[in-house]
């Protein structure tokens, strides 16, 4: 699932990054605003890569083009063994490049962090698959990476829902000052990026949606990403199943109605987050069953040479 999962996002992030307003527009209209609130150190680590993403445009995009577009055939293609390691180790690398200069650290140094409008950054979801598709196979034939991954979500989530609560944020209240808060502002700005019509009227009147009942959408994600947090972290498969579903429904309608599904505008980098973390849980759930060994095939006995009759050669 991981293997197959994200290399076909790696080759559909290929695609989009092949969109023609990407050699010009990427720095200016999305790597630069994203770094605009983080601290200065950020912001200079992240202008020096704009600086050499600028000074050649096209050579830079068509080489992420091939870049992104290579280690997703990579992973359809390697299935097993050294190769499929490799690839792994590949997209943790070019991942990791992404989750730097591309998304500022997943923006988790500028305040206003929320896992709802996709912290901690959708590269940092792929640098943890390729660090697990690039596991040995014989890791996976017990389930302690399941417990693991399913453990270290449910860990973060809980996490997601102490920040997005905390007091003094301004997250509560849809308006603050007369002006909508920051996921109803979030919201309706992404309804202004060019999509289908149907599309955007939905993420408009969720924006308002989230205006007029601030206070209840986010005590209902806060309550979501607790209750599955705290059932991931126990490790115990009739709660985790579940839970495996209840964050699946919460991630797509987070996906459509917050994120926007991330890939419209004609400079969407990627689909977001929330279908990278539906592959991460749901892999972690899978690598929860140990997978039963095979019982040897019983032999079955060598009939018994008829007795030559008497006479007769054998």
């Amino acid at each position: 699932m991981l293997r197959v999962g994200f290399g076909l996002l790696w080759l559909f992030d290929g695609v989009l990054q092949a969109q023609p307003k990407m050699p010009a527009g990427l720095p200016s209209q999305v790597i630069q605003p994203a770094a605009a609130s983080s601290p200065y150190w950020v912001q200079y680590l992240v202008n020096w890569g704009v600086t050499a993403w600028s000074h050649h445009p096209v050579q830079a995009a068509a080489a992420a083009v091939w870049i992104q577009a290579g280690i997703g055939i990579w992973m359809l293609v390697a299935a097993r063994g050294t190769w499929s390691r490799l690839s792994g180790l590949a997209g943790m690398g070019w991942g990791l490049a992404v989750w730097v200069f591309g998304e500022s650290f997943g923006g988790i140094f500028a305040p206003g962090l929320s896992w709802l409008t996709g912290a901690p950054g959708a590269a940092g979801c792929y640098v943890a698959a390729g660090a697990l598709v690039a596991l040995p196979g014989r890791a996976w034939q017990t389930p302690r990476p399941g417990r693991m991954i399913v453990a270290g979500l449910g860990l973060f989530l809980a996490g997601m829902a102490v920040l997005q609560a905390w007091p003094g944020r301004g997250f509560w209240p849809g308006t603050a000052g007369g002006r909508p808060g920051p996921l109803a502002d979030a919201v309706r700005s992404m309804s202004a990026v060019p999509q289908p019509k149907f599309l955007s009227d939905w993420v408009a009147g969720f924006g308002s949606f989230v205006t007029g009942h601030g206070f209840a959408v986010k005590l209902v994600a806060v309550t979501a990403l607790a209750a599955i947090g705290l059932a991931f972290v126990t490790g115990r498969r009739p709660l985790i199943r579940p839970a495996i579903i209840g964050f699946t429904l919460l991630c797509l309608a987070d996906w459509v109605l917050v994120q926007d599904l991330g890939f419209f505008g004609g400079l969407g980098t990627d689909p977001n987050s929330m279908i990278p973390f539906i592959l991460l849980a749901s892999a972690g759930y899978l690598a929860l069953t140990r997978v039963p060994a095979a019982a040897p095939a019983l032999a079955s006995p060598a009939p018994a040479a008829a007795p030559a009759p008497r006479g007769q050669c054998a």
